[in-house]
């Protein structure tokens, strides 16, 4: 209940409220409308060249899909891979937990046939456990990258 001092200002009340009451109508009805499907243009987008990807399969058989080097068919990390000293003795890229396994038997192997020392290897299997903790961030980088282009 609404208490004034005067009975001038309940007649001006009144007089707001009667004055508000079509607008305070034509609220109610615009909440009772059913919604409305509004189509709003929006821009188009070019279509984005046709990114080329790294041809070399990773070591679980799945696509490296990291975007090509201009003018190679590698991405590169296997570009760099391919070009140094550890490639030649035919050892993976160690990319994942699958290719680290290989790259340790390679290197058992490349012991045992005498083409490698034993400290070689030693140090080999450092790198392997050292890149063995770092898998999961770099894969999720990885993915980051390859996703982006």
């Amino acid at each position: 209940m609404i208490t004034t001092k005067s009975a001038e200002e309940r007649k001006r009340f009144w007089e707001l409220l009667a004055e508000t009451r079509p607008a305070r109508e034509a609220m109610k009805k615009a909440t009772l409308v059913k919604a409305q499907i509004i189509d709003i243009p929006f821009a188009q987008f070019e279509p984005q060249p046709e990114v080329r990807r790294c041809s070399r399969l990773c070591s679980n058989g799945r696509p490296c899909q990291l975007p090509a080097l201009e003018g190679y068919e590698d991405c590169l990390r296997h570009y760099r891979w391919h070009l140094m000293h550890q490639a030649g003795y035919a050892l993976p890229l160690p990319e994942d937990a699958l290719s680290l396994q290989e790259t340790m038997g390679h290197t058992v192997d490349l012991v045992l046939t005498h083409r490698i020392s034993a400290d070689e290897a030693r140090a080999v299997a450092e790198l392997c456990r050292i890149m063995e903790k770092n898998l999961a961030r770099c894969q999720h980088e990885l993915d980051a990258v390859a996703h982006r282009r």
